[in-house]
């Protein structure tokens, strides 16, 4: 009998340790993911800007990762210098304008990614092209606190 009381109130002493944690957890788990969004969307927006502002090929290189992956088309792109000889190829004139639709962040805030419509004008083969699609960019923070995409 004293085995059972002594586990009962055991128990139910770890059952409201529990209860009473849990919340404050899961409170900073979101309060990182939360800070983490607003980062990527505010990094996301500044992307956009210097791609208007600078060019798209500059924006690519300075928000790429070093071991950053962009994918066109079937093609991938692996690194920095893969990525730059990319954007050497393609007209200078190119626009690119986007706005990420959504953003999500890991619980400890250091990965996201974001999703959003895109629109595209250029000139290839003497011809204008458009296009009008759906971007995804993978997000990793660095280590001195900045945003830089991984996949793109």
């Amino acid at each position: 009998m004293i085995k059972t009381k002594f586990m009962k109130r055991y128990f139910f002493k770890m059952l409201l340790l529990i209860c009473v944690t849990s919340p404050v957890c899961l409170w900073a788990q979101t309060a990182a993911e939360t800070k983490a969004k607003q980062e990527i969307l505010a990094t996301e927006a500044a992307f956009c800007k210097m791609a208007k502002d600078k060019g798209v090929g500059a924006a690519f290189l300075a928000y790429a990762a070093d071991d950053a992956v962009m994918i066109r088309g079937t093609k991938t792109y692996k690194g920095k210098e893969a990525i730059k000889k990319y954007f050497d190829r393609n007209d200078k004139s190119d626009q690119l304008t986007w706005k990420a639709d959504y953003a999500s962040a890991s619980a400890d805030g250091d990965m996201g990614y974001t999703y959003g419509e895109y629109d595209f004008s250029g000139v290839r083969a003497g011809s204008t092209m458009t296009d009008h699609g759906i971007f995804r960019t993978v997000w990793r923070k660095q280590k001195d606190g900045s945003w830089k995409f991984v996949i793109d």
